[in-house]
């Protein structure tokens, strides 16, 4: 039986270490976790941007998910509805979907994936002919997908979106030798980008922001003012240093820090579920994101101390020098994107595997300082504060960011990748045997 072969091994593996030995073959991460740290350095070493990373995990994951699950069947399928072959190597169709999808999303890395995709099919242990049959499956499930998210509309932006210079509206702030509002928003697709999971991208589109009149503004405004500024002597230390490293995470850090959770003794097939559902949360949340943003287009904290005077809110005063700790991310201020990502992405890990687990977030962007966590409710509750100390979010929309990412991630886990009525008949040998 797999499961019981496998915790075997784990429990034999953590014993003879208890001892003082190694085990003859050490324990390697399983293909899930392989190229889910495969797909880490692609998109790392092709520099992309933390507004995309959740969209390019999600697709590597949705594929390995349908490939490994499509022989399995433990789970309702994602996207590929038809079975797999059912004498194949799920281990091979797990490579393959990782293998394609990254090389079909970053064609110039072929030499890299090939050697990575060459170690993993050489720790393969099942007949040529099931890993033949896994191989194929693996790339006909990749290539589905593929397809499908070329059509989604990430290469197709709509016009740029430039702002305006009413009280409250978003403005890019000066940068170098570009003027104050002569910059357009960034990302303006994944406002209106099909979905992962959601029926469509303003599905969880909150409600607007507090008035610029109210009590509640007031205080969000006043709270950043003091505390975001990039000289503020209120900000210790430490909180500066989270601040720049919340800011350096992205998607694939967030996986990284995870990654040591899931253990090789779990299913494979379990494992690509939960790598498949944390990376869908993250791309969704991502796009219901822009969506609060581009739909309310709410200036950031820059413009709002800087022109305070023009809000109509008696309970604030303008500062024309104020700055904060760093350039805001170059989009409107509500709702916050790393609130919502982080709060979907951990709520949806805590729903599969509890949430009381530590782990260390780092970040390639910032390599001097990281942190240890115990819960993972915790790295929810401190992003909010980081961007608030950053002096880039009010928290209104941190606060609203975290419940949407909440809410997102219960509906992926309530209605995606259910587990199917277990059969008997159906169980497989592992392919470790």
């Amino acid at each position: 039986m797999k499961t019981k072969t496998i915790k075997i091994q784990c429990l034999f593996a953590a014993t003879m270490m208890l001892a003082g030995f190694a085990p003859l073959h050490p324990l390697r991460a399983d293909v899930v976790t392989e190229w889910n740290a495969n797909a880490d350095a692609a998109i790392q070493a092709a520099a992309q941007p933390a507004p995309v990373q959740g969209r390019l995990m999600a697709i590597v994951h949705t594929a390995i998910y349908d490939a490994v699950n499509g022989i399995e069947h433990k789970y309702t399928p994602y996207f590929v509805n038809e079975p797999g072959p059912r004498d194949a190597s799920a281990e091979a169709a797990g490579a393959q979907a990782g293998y394609t999808t990254l090389l079909g999303l970053f064609p110039a890395q072929k030499a890299t994936l090939d050697a990575e995709f060459a170690a993993s099919l050489a720790n393969l242990h099942a007949s040529d002919h099931r890993i033949a049959q896994g191989l194929d499956w693996g790339e006909y499930v990749a290539q589905q997908i593929l397809a499908w998210r070329s059509q989604d509309g990430f290469s197709t932006p709509p016009p740029p979106y430039f702002g305006g210079t009413a009280p409250g509206v978003w403005r890019s702030p000066p940068a170098g030798t570009n003027a104050d509002g002569s910059l357009p928003a960034l990302f303006p697709q994944n406002a209106v980008l099909v979905p992962f999971a959601m029926t469509s991208h303003s599905q969880f589109r909150p409600g607007p922001p507090p008035t610029l009149t109210s009590a509640l503004y007031a205080a969000d405004v006043n709270e950043v003012k003091a505390i975001g500024r990039f000289d503020n002597p209120i900000r210790t230390p430490t909180q500066t240093q989270l601040a720049l490293l919340w800011q350096a995470v992205g998607v694939i850090d967030e996986n990284r820090a995870i990654r040591s959770l899931v253990s090789d003794c779990d299913d494979l097939v379990d494992n690509a579920r939960l790598f498949a559902l944390i990376n869908i949360a993250a791309a969704d949340a991502t796009i219901a994101g822009f969506d609060s943003k581009y739909a309310y287009n709410l200036w950031r904290p820059y413009h709002a101390i800087r022109l305070a005077d023009t809000d109509g809110n008696p309970a604030t005063d303008p500062d024309p020098a104020w700055d904060s700790l760093f350039i805001a991310p170059r989009f409107q201020e509500y709702m916050s994107n790393h609130a919502v990502i982080t709060s979907a992405f951990m709520h949806t890990l805590a729903s599969l595997i509890g949430d009381r687990h530590t782990f260390t977030l780092s970040a390639p962007g910032y390599p001097t300082f990281t942190w240890t966590f115990n819960r993972l409710s915790d790295a929810v509750s401190q992003v909010k504060e980081a961007r608030i100390w950053a002096g880039i979010h009010f928290r209104n929309s941190c606060n609203v960011g975290e419940q949407q990412g909440i809410n997102l991630s219960n509906y992926i886990v309530e209605n995606f990748m259910r587990p199917l009525p277990h059969d008997h008949d159906n169980e497989r040998c592992d392919d470790r045997d």
